[in-house]
């Protein structure tokens, strides 16, 4: 994939520019006019196109305007040929002939194509000539072999060319007036169709294209030509008759072949009575009512009649050559709200969540093999308004729908899989067999949603913050019965995060079902034997259940777990316990003395792994020259009779690389919404690809250097020593800064264990002697400093839906407000942070702006967190940019947990991080195990658009403290 120099091209003029296959991830394009533009095959995830114009530069409108002056023409001259061929069929070759049944024949079918085509459409229209064509070219085929003309063919096309006078005058007979009558039948119906499809898609072309001004005179045209040209053939047409009527009588002599020029003299010398002038009259109101249908039919066609659909399609296909193209281009997260579309090529483009709101034009774009096809989905896609509507089985994957109104929508079977209904009101609406997996529907508002029993979710499903009082299983009540299995039952409401964690538990669980009770022993034997096949699996033991004549005991497992693997070891290991221990089924116990025999074996089952740390002290030493590196390993916070010593070599490669990646990263974020991303001056181009080539550089470098030679010792011990199955904690204590921007989590080693995450620490901790008041729910004094082009309104909301939390919000505050709050004698838990932030190179300090004009470093603030510290303070987190000097800082004071970010942070990294980890640590999660799952958030999430974007998140530990728990913080213990 080629790479393009970044530049901003808001508002420029792109005019047939060629775009095709480049990386413009994250590019703005808003304001800017992009007609003509080819973006085939380029990568446009996030790019910015609000408010530009798409569509056709001006050599292809040019183009369309030649197209639609010759449809208007071709349109005008077919209703011509279709009176013509009307009322030549008056001529009778005898005056007993056929006489105006082949008229009245002509009118009918017609009448009948044209109400075809009006009630049905054209589509249906065309089937039936279709059908037509297949019974009379047959039928002209065997009429033609009874006729006396040596060459009949030529003799009817010869009528259909110059009229019913060549026969009235040729002598044929009575044979050939049939076939005369189909051909000339066939030339009045296939020039009507002409007429009707020609003009509605020239309207549609000049309306759509060029506008109302140039469909005006294409209108004009179809109707100058068709009735300027009727009156002359059909006054012409009719003086022939009364000629060929003073033939036939015998009252002029046809001698020699000369009738042509006694017919021209007639022409020019016979006077019009009253009926011819009727005629004339008709001929061309039937003319001109041709051109009228087409016009009715092109404002059917504008309206995306159904009925009219091939028109419309005809006229998007030719519309959109030369247009702008995104034919197979990325387009996830990309914004066109507000952008003019028409005329524009979305074929085969990845439309994954892209932003459509009160996009123009949209249903005059191509946008074939894509979930814009339905009209019904591109309407609400524009429009975010769903109200009562049905979308009953349509295809909405990835659609974005934030902040749609979707209440009392019918939505059974329709697939939401990927979409983002964040903030959505789906209140009351029906979710009966929907699929909805990776489906986020953060914030959304599902109160009386029905049919929940039957929708596919699964642990990719976001159900953050849902505000729900409560919703129904089923769709339509049982039979018999007004019972729709209302949750919660009865007239209670789920409080504050109940709804997700509710659902969460349907889907990360594994269910075992014990149906006549549970040997205990054979149990305890199995869920171990499960834990040791499956090291990287953190099992826990939700909730032990009593159900009718079995024991259900709930197992909490990780969101991409394999639970029918999970279960399918669990049943095996216990019957093999079973049998080693020789007992059958047990049988159950009375419900009084089984409840109280659960809890116990509830207490000795239900508690958390074993918790490891690993301590790496590299104390002396650089990656110049090298470091002697001693490790201490200490579990269930016991310091064990093991120290363990190595060394590790130079490895100076290691900080170029990242030099590199860090300069990169940088640059790929600079067009994103970030917290004060800033580039060296003179680099402006870096792709994706780029990007992570030096980010695997990096890991590479990081795992060649800790699977050295000199550090084989270390390693094997920490092999030896740990368990698998345990909480690993690996705190590197150093005071390299370079040391400390490293992706140590990276290392190979840690895959083996279950669920490792890394911190840094300084040599030095202490223990702060505190005094807490008592306190129910966790107290948060969230600081919401400088927002200057970032959205930390977000941050906000993610704090208030925290339930159990009390948050304090400090907008912008002054110097004193902040040190006034942070000295609250009542104390804080968590003190978060979300704005502008820097450190410097060296990583020694760091500055927080606390509003658009001030900003304080962490000395200014120091003796105000000492005394935070003292009332209770346990965890700081800066989600804000650039925060290892910031963390430094704060670790000399001895704050317990710090969170920081080692890089520039862009806006929804920074937020996604803050909502994954908080609802991890609120959900019961360490804090160690929440950052982790937090950071492979990131890692799925985001490393396919910036690598190592998982590496920004970064703990500080005081290595004097525990890491406290949510509910150790509610019970500050």
């Amino acid at each position: 994939m080629s790479s393009l120099t970044f530049q901003n091209f808001r508002g420029q003029n792109l005019q047939g520019c060629s775009f095709k296959g480049l990386d413009l991830t994250n590019t703005d394009f808003s304001n800017a006019d992009i007609r003509g533009a080819d973006f085939t095959n380029a990568i446009l995830d996030e790019a910015n196109f609000n408010h530009a114009q798409c569509g056709l530069a001006r050599k292809s409108q040019i183009k369309i305007f030649i197209i639609v002056a010759l449809l208007s023409a071709i349109s005008g001259i077919a209703a011509v040929i279709a009176v013509d061929n009307t009322f030549k069929s008056l001529i009778p070759k005898t005056t007993e002939h056929i006489g105006f049944l082949p008229t009245a024949i002509i009118l009918f079918v017609n009448a009948i194509l044209l109400t075809t085509m009006i009630r049905q459409g054209i589509q249906k229209a065309l089937d039936y000539l279709g059908i037509a064509a297949a019974v009379f070219v047959p039928l002209i085929g065997f009429l033609s072999a009874f006729s006396n003309d040596k060459h009949p063919i030529l003799s009817w096309l010869r009528s259909f060319r110059t009229g019913a006078l060549m026969s009235a005058l040729s002598g044929e007979t009575k044979a050939n007036d049939i076939p005369f009558l189909i051909v000339t039948l066939t030339a009045a119906v296939v020039a009507t169709t002409i007429a009707i499809v020609a003009l509605p898609l020239a309207l549609t072309l000049a309306e759509v294209v060029l506008g109302r001004a140039i469909a005006a005179l294409a209108l004009f045209e179809a109707l100058a030509i068709s009735a300027i040209a009727t009156g002359i053939i059909a006054r012409n047409s009719l003086r022939y008759l009364k000629a060929s009527v003073l033939i036939q009588a015998g009252v002029v002599d046809n001698t020699n072949n000369k009738c042509y020029d006694f017919l021209n003299n007639c022409v020019k010398n016979f006077p019009d009575p009253p009926v011819v002038i009727l005629a004339i009259a008709g001929a061309v109101i039937l003319a001109v009512a041709l051109v009228l249908l087409g016009t009715h039919i092109a404002q059917r066609v504008l309206a995306e009649d159904d009925k009219y659909a091939v028109i419309r399609q005809l006229a998007i296909v030719i519309g959109a050559a030369g247009g702008t193209s995104f034919c197979g281009a990325q387009l996830a997260n990309t914004n066109f709200s507000y952008a003019t579309l028409k005329n524009s090529d979305f074929r085969f483009a990845t439309i994954h969540r892209t932003m459509w709101h009160h996009a123009r034009f949209l249903d005059w774009a191509i946008v074939d093999e894509t979930i814009l096809i339905n009209p019904a989905v591109r309407e609400l896609l524009v429009t975010s308004n769903g109200y009562h509507k049905s979308y009953q089985g349509m295809d909405l994957r990835g659609a974005n729908l934030i902040g749609a109104d979707l209440s009392y929508a019918q939505l059974q079977t329709a697939d939401l899989s990927q979409a983002t209904l964040e903030a959505a009101n789906l209140e009351y609406a029906i979710f009966s067999q929907v699929q909805a997996i990776g489906t986020d529907f953060s914030n959304a508002k599902m109160t009386g949603v029905c049919g929940l029993g039957t929708w596919n979710i699964d642990s990719t499903t976001q159900l953050e913050w849902v505000d729900c009082k409560y919703v129904y299983l089923l769709e339509e009540p049982k039979p018999g019965t007004d019972d729709r299995e209302r949750r919660p039952s009865g007239n209670d409401n789920y409080q504050p995060g109940e709804f997700t964690t509710f659902f969460a538990e349907v889907v990360n669980t594994v269910d075992l079902i014990f149906k006549y009770g549970v040997d205990w022993k054979a149990f305890m034997e199995s869920f171990q034997q499960v834990q040791r096949k499956n090291p990287g699996i953190k099992l826990n033991i939700q909730s032990i259940e009593n159900k009718g004549n079995g024991i259900v005991i709930k197992l909490a497992v990780p969101p991409e777990t394999d639970k029918a693997q999970i279960n399918n070891d669990f049943n095996s290991f216990y019957q093999e316990a079973l049998q080693v221990l020789g007992t059958e089924a047990p049988a159950l116990q009375n419900s009084a003395e089984q409840r109280k025999y659960l809890l116990s074996v509830m207490e000795d089952i239900v508690r958390p792994l074993s918790e490891q740390v690993v301590i790496l002290n590299l104390a002396s030493g650089d990656l110049k020259q090298g470091f002697d590196v001693t490790v201490e390993i200490l579990c269930d916070r016991q310091r064990l009779a093991i120290k363990l010593e190595g060394k590790l070599p130079p490895q100076p490669i290691i900080f170029q690389h990242y030099q590199q990646w860090q300069e990169m990263y940088n640059i790929q974020n600079h067009r994103r919404k970030n917290r004060a991303i800033k580039i060296k001056p003179g680099i402006t181009h870096c792709s994706i690809q780029e990007l992570k080539t030096l980010a695997e550089e990096v890991e590479i470098d990081v795992n060649k250097w800790l699977e050295s030679e000199q550090f084989f010792s270390i390693k094997q011990g920490l092999q030896d020593k740990l368990n698998s199955t345990d909480e690993v904690r690996v705190i590197i204590q150093t005071e390299d800064n370079l040391l400390r921007k490293l992706p140590w989590h990276q290392w190979k080693f840690f895959n083996a264990y279950c669920q490792p995450e890394v911190a840094l620490s300084r040599k030095e901790s202490n223990r702060v002697k505190k005094s807490v008041r008592p306190r129910k729910k966790v107290r948060i004094l969230a600081i919401l400093g400088d927002s200057t082009e970032i959205n930390v309104d977000k941050d906000r909301q993610i704090l208030e839906n925290l339930s159990e939390a009390e948050t304090i919000f400090l907008v912008e505050p002054n110097y004193q407000k902040l040190k006034e709050y942070l000295t609250d004698e009542i104390g804080w838990d968590i003190l978060c942070f979300s704005g502008h932030s820097q450190s410097e190179v060296d990583g020694s300090t760091g500055v927080i702006c606390i509003n658009k004009t001030d900003k304080l470093t962490v000395e200014q603030l120091k003796d105000s967190l000492k005394i935070a510290i003292k009332h209770g303070l346990e965890i700081a987190i800066f989600n804000s940019c650039d925060g290892l000097g910031l963390g430094k800082q704060l670790a000399d004071l001895d704050i317990p947990q710090i969170i920081v970010m080692r890089e520039p942070v862009p806006d929804l990294i920074a937020q996604e991080f803050l909502k994954v980890f908080l609802k991890a640590f609120a959900g019961g999660n360490s804090f160690y195990v929440s950052v982790r799952e937090a950071r492979e958030k990131l890692k799925q999430r985001w490393d396919r658009e910036i690598p190592g974007a998982s590496w920004l998140p970064v703990i500080y530990q005081n290595q004097a403290e525990f890491p406290k728990t949510w509910r150790g913080l509610q019970g500050n213990t």
